[in-house]
């Protein structure tokens, strides 16, 4: 993937977290992104997580990404990530 698509996120104690836009769809209505970590040449064996945040547009039109607090809406998106993008990535629950 190209390097702007990679975004720093912060986490509960402001460390930075670097995670790269793998995939983006809509569902219901709603826009998602499927974000991993970045794939690191030197550790080609380490596993990617991958984390599941809706886009939603705030008053000025810029979207924000916003984590997915209702756990069904999580699984579904989740499911359509992996129907999307299984052959791209060894998925494991």
């Amino acid at each position: 993937m190209e390097e702007n698509n990679i975004l720093t996120f912060y986490d509960e104690n402001e460390e930075a977290i670097e995670l790269e836009i793998v995939d983006s769809f809509e569902l219901d209505g709603k826009k998602y992104a499927a974000l991993a970590t970045p794939e690191d040449a030197d550790n080609e064996n380490e596993e990617s997580e991958v984390f599941i945040m809706r886009l939603e547009s705030e008053n000025s039109g810029e979207d924000v990404f916003v984590s997915i607090e209702d756990d069904d809406e999580l699984d579904s998106a989740f499911e359509m990530f992996k129907d999307r993008c299984s052959e791209e990535f060894d998925i494991v629950e």
